[in-house]
């Protein structure tokens, strides 16, 4: 038992390795799986007498210690939030508002792959996140683009990158997430520097897209109308109305996002402007169960010394100067196997902290803002969530082959590879740490 003792560092690393790779070869969710897992380790890591530290002194490993890793505060806001926009997808409030903004073009086509990026960014910030407005934004630009008869992988990758650069903000999945990840860690106050740098992140990339695509000369025959398009009906604007107050009082006034988008839900749900079931059915369980379920293992692994022993061995050949571009790109290559919001950020992110620590001269913020940023980069490749998005859009619009599907798989694998260098590289310059400005 004392070799177990020792080796259960190695052991729950070993586990989360094994939980991730079932995960991805299964394609099952990894969340419950996780937490099954963690209860096996914590019994193994109980027979063998591990202690870990509380309030200051040793005590010996115990159960009800698997519990403490679920975030409850987390699963509430992030509930919350998608409940809410869940209503706003139901009654066709953000469909309907995305086509009159793209309307607005007019013949000015060229100006789509912009507003693209920008208009699925704002409505991921606002608060659906990247898998909900990915969604939404993707299989709208797909078929936009087939109606425009412009190039529907361009079209969907703007829309896909947008949804990924704007899903940081402090009302987002991605920044609730980043806010309670941080603050036990000692660190707050950093939502607009890890917005504004995914944001960037995304856009750059966005720019290169619209240059090898060229996207500056799409031209379109028949473009969107505004005058075709219907005009808001009162359940949607009102659900506009509860959305706008939500996001002034949320920022302006720092209340709680989650809670008070039940406040909005429930007004909504009154006033009948949605339907709630419809709504419960959009709120992705999934995609939360996997977020805190992996927490609980990842709090587990903490516990036993695995984060400790990661960064231990990150730190043997990282510098201070090389501290965010290794950060980047263990994040981006695991984001190819994993969720970025479900696994890299949750176990990358204690390990920041731990770096910051043993360097002098490295920047927590900076750190998870390479981080997510390139978690973020590598999510358009089609083994992750947002790739796999863009290919059935667009086999769902249009009959494809598998010649087709394949060629598309190899495309959108190469560009997340090129985009994960590209913020390697960003966080090399020190992009990342925003000139100190934030």
């Amino acid at each position: 038992m004392e070799m177990i003792r020792q080796m259960m560092p190695q052991i729950s690393l070993l586990v989360l390795v094994v939980v991730v790779a079932i995960g991805f070869i299964k394609k099952v969710n990894i969340g419950f799986f996780a937490i099954g897992a963690t209860f096996l380790l914590t019994q193994l890591a109980i027979a063998a007498g591990v202690q870990i530290e509380s309030n200051g002194a040793m005590r010996l490993l115990k159960t009800s210690d698997i519990a403490k890793g679920f975030s409850s505060s987390m699963f509430v806001t992030l509930v919350g939030v998608t409940f809410l926009f869940g209503m706003a997808s139901a009654n066709g409030t953000l469909d309907l508002f995305s086509k009159k903004v793209v309307a607005l073009v007019g013949k000015r086509t060229y100006l789509i792959p912009v507003l693209m990026f920008f208009l699925s960014a704002f409505i991921s910030a606002i608060g659906p996140g990247h898998i909900a407005a990915g969604i939404l934004m993707t299989t709208f630009a797909v078929y936009l683009a087939f109606e425009l008869d412009i190039n529907p992988m361009a079209t969907a990758l703007y829309a896909k990158l947008g949804a990924n650069a704007g899903c940081a903000s402090p009302l987002s999945l991605t920044g609730i997430l980043a806010k309670q990840l941080s603050e036990p860690l000692g660190y707050s106050g950093f939502a607009l520097h890890l917005f504004l740098s995914t944001l960037l992140s995304g856009f750059v990339f966005t720019v290169i897209i619209y240059i090898a695509y060229k996207g500056f000369a799409v031209k379109a025959d028949n473009p969107l109308k505004l005058s075709e398009i219907p005009p808001f009906n009162m359940k949607q604007k009102i659900t506009m109305a509860a959305i706008a107050v939500m996001v002034i009082c949320c920022i302006g006034f720092k209340l709680d996002t989650g809670l008070f988008a039940f406040v909005m839900a429930a007004v909504l749900i009154l006033l009948g402007c949605a339907d709630e079931k419809k709504a419960i059915k959009g709120i992705p369980w999934g995609t939360l169960m996997m977020i805190c379920g992996v927490g609980v293992l990842v709090n587990m692994i903490d516990l036993l010394g695995g984060i400790t022993m990661v960064s231990n061995f990150l730190s043997s050949f990282m510098t201070a100067r090389t501290a965010a571009p290794i950060m980047a790109a263990t994040s981006g290559i695991l984001s190819w196997v994993s969720s970025t919001t479900g696994v890299v950020m949750p176990a990358l992110y204690p390990i920041c902290a731990d770096l910051v620590s043993k360097f002098a001269g490295t920047n927590y913020v900076e750190l998870i803002a390479a981080v997510t940023a390139t978690s973020f980069a590598a999510a358009i490749s089609p083994l992750s969530t947002g790739g796999a998005i863009i290919m059935s859009s667009y086999s769902a619009a249009k009959e494809t082959t598998t010649e087709e599907m394949n060629k598309m798989f190899s495309t959108l694998f190469l560009l997340s590879v090129c985009n994960v260098l590209l913020n390697v590289v960003m966080a090399a310059l020190g992009v990342f740490n925003l000139g100190g400005l934030f």
